[in-house]
Parts: C-alpha cells; structure tokens; sequence
C-alpha cells in the first residue's frame, strides 16, 4: 500500500522532471511540450499522462518560460506540503508509540 503523500511527493517530482526536460529545449525547433495529467486514486496520486503541445511553427518550441517557471514553483510547493505532511505524521506515530510504552 502506498502512502497518499507519498505518491503524491513522486508526481510532484516527476512534474518538475517534465518541466526541467522542456526549459532544456526550449531552444530546440520544432519542440512539443509535455503537460503532466495528475490523477487522483483512492491509494494515492499519479501521473496518468503526458500531453504534448504542439509547437506554432516547425521553427520554434512550444516551452513558454513563464509557464514552466509556474509549474516548478507549483511542484516544488507541493513536493514541500507533502514532505511536511509525513514528517508530522511520523512525529504523531511517534508520539503514540510513547504513550502506550
């Protein structure tokens, strides 16, 4: 069983993966963007898919800067909440554990 945040860290981090690969070709003509789809489940969260944007011309890329600095700062957030999430979960098991020894 995977734990919520968990997963949710691994799409985060594989959300910042997608974006770094975009800045790296945001000179690269004819360039098709990748737009994580994050999913929700019962277990946890994913990325379901990988849309591609398709470049204005064959000249240029489809990588927006803005856009992708967005979603770096978006990821990173969220990476951050999910990381503080489980270390106060730790910090609470702990706490029981000290209770019923």
């Amino acid at each position: 069983m995977q734990i919520p945040s968990v997963s949710a860290m691994q799409a985060s981090s594989l959300r910042i993966d997608i974006s770094a690969h975009d800045v790296a070709n945001i000179n690269t003509p004819g360039f098709s963007q990748g737009r994580p789809v994050q999913s929700s489940l019962k277990s946890g969260t994913e990325i379901s898919a990988i849309h591609k944007i398709a470049p204005p011309s064959p000249e240029f890329s489809a990588t927006e800067l803005v856009e992708e600095s967005a979603e770096q700062i978006i990821s990173e957030k969220s990476f951050a909440a999910n990381a503080a999430v489980i270390k106060t979960q730790d910090k609470m098991l702990g706490e029981v554990v000290n209770l019923v020894v």
